[in-house]
């Protein structure tokens, strides 16, 4: 049989209660010295807590969910360290699960966010139909979207100004001489960033009083190469762009894949301003001019407001905050050819 509490609480000549106290992360109220015993002790003894009888007794398991649409993708393994950092400060546990873009697993997953008794969620949700959206706005914890959102979810958001990020781009691009600015995106669906970056970019051309064009504007479907084809689409139009937005990380690669393909050089012959700064853009040749924006902030921003909550007693979560993004100017733009 393992230690118990009570076992721990003896080897640390301290009461229950406190031994108790320190376990459930009140440290405030237990001194440094005296948590430095119970921590001897609980390694020593090898005491492990038993995370459900804790639960029952409680009402919390100090467990919460996160789930992401794809992890695969490097920007949201950076979101996660910062969404980590901020639990592990809070005594706080994560369980992490990736649903590959696909509704019917997030589903899947949220329930056994439920089953597991999580205190509350962190979802970064994929397109779903609006009986899905349904299903997920009656869930029975605190929920905190993260970067995106859907029509109809009643959850709080944080994310980063999306529209701000895109037309950082196209003000940087005006500012150089080109009216000619291709922009290249996943297929916007409902989901709330890739509208906003689309609404950004179209924003920041009219407010440059350039025309807007729709042939200047692909769409690709989420994947590993579609982008290049579309990218290549855009290049041989017959008016092609001086200048190509990528409006995020996995496609920035794409994009410069294309214009080689297609004989061309960066930024000689076009510009490019990448998104999302991921660590390798700056060691492209040429190092890529791109907009940052603040992962690992996003991560520790959106679990501090559903830890506040907690604390707070919320049974729910409202309201949003925005994180702004900076533009990175390094070597793939310059001022457009005449």
């Amino acid at each position: 049989m393992g230690a118990t509490i009570e076992d721990v609480a003896k080897a640390a000549g301290v009461s229950i209660a406190t031994v108790s106290r320190y376990l459930n992360g009140r440290t405030e109220a237990v001194s440094a010295t005296t948590g430095a015993r119970i921590q001897t002790a609980v390694d020593r003894l090898g005491y492990v807590p038993n995370l459900a009888a804790r639960s029952l007794k409680t009402g919390r398991s100090r467990l919460i969910g996160v789930l992401l649409a794809n992890i695969a993708h490097p920007y949201w393994s950076t979101v996660l360290s910062g969404v980590e950092e901020a639990c592990q400060r809070a005594n706080y546990s994560v369980i992490v699960s990736s649903a590959s873009d696909r509704a019917d697993i997030e589903h899947r997953y949220l329930q056994m966010f439920l089953e597991q008794r999580v205190d509350g969620i962190l979802f970064n949700p994929a397109h779903a139909e609006p009986d899905l959206v349904a299903a997920w706005s009656a869930l029975s914890v605190p929920v905190v979207t993260l970067d995106r959102t859907l029509p109809g979810l009643p959850f709080g958001l944080v994310a980063m100004d999306n529209a701000r990020g895109i037309g950082l781009a196209v003000e940087h691009l005006v500012a150089l001489g080109h009216r000619r600015i291709g922009f290249v995106s996943w297929h916007p669906r409902s989901l709330s960033n890739r509208q906003e970056r689309l609404k950004g970019y179209l924003d920041a051309l009219a407010g440059a009083d350039i025309g807007f064009d729709p042939a200047l504007i692909r769409f690709a479907e989420d994947g590993w190469s579609d982008g290049v084809d579309c990218t290549v689409e855009l290049l041989v139009e017959p008016d092609p762009p001086t200048a190509i937005i990528s409006a995020t990380s996995m496609l920035n690669l794409q994009v410069l894949a294309a214009i080689k393909r297609c004989g061309l050089r960066v930024p000689e012959d076009i510009s490019v301003v990448g998104y999302d700064d991921s660590p390798w853009d700056e060691l492209l040749d040429p190092p890529l001019t791109t907009v940052a924006t603040p992962a690992r902030q996003l991560g520790v921003a959106a679990a501090e407001r559903l830890l506040t909550a907690l604390d707070a007693g919320e049974g729910t979560v409202t309201g949003e905050v925005r994180l702004l993004p900076q533009l990175v100017i390094r070597e793939s733009t310059r001022q457009a050819p005449p």
